[in-house]
């Protein structure tokens, strides 16, 4: 069974800004010492629903085969 491919872009995106989130918290939080809840953690929250919606709408369509 294969997803549809909007899907699999929304999916892909998904992880691809869920892993930016997660090096920009650990970053954060290795060079500067402090938690990086609340602000950055919060901040990328909102920023993930707008990152997945701009990745998988922008992303090239794909066709069933």
């Amino acid at each position: 069974m294969r997803l549809d491919p909007l899907i699999e872009d929304t999916l892909a995106a998904l992880l691809a800004t869920s892993l930016l989130g997660v090096v920009v918290a650990l970053l954060y939080w290795l060079l500067t010492g402090i938690s990086p809840w609340p602000f950055v953690v919060l901040g990328e929250t909102g920023g993930l629903g707008f990152g997945v919606a701009a990745l998988a709408l922008c992303s090239p369509r794909r066709r069933r085969p």
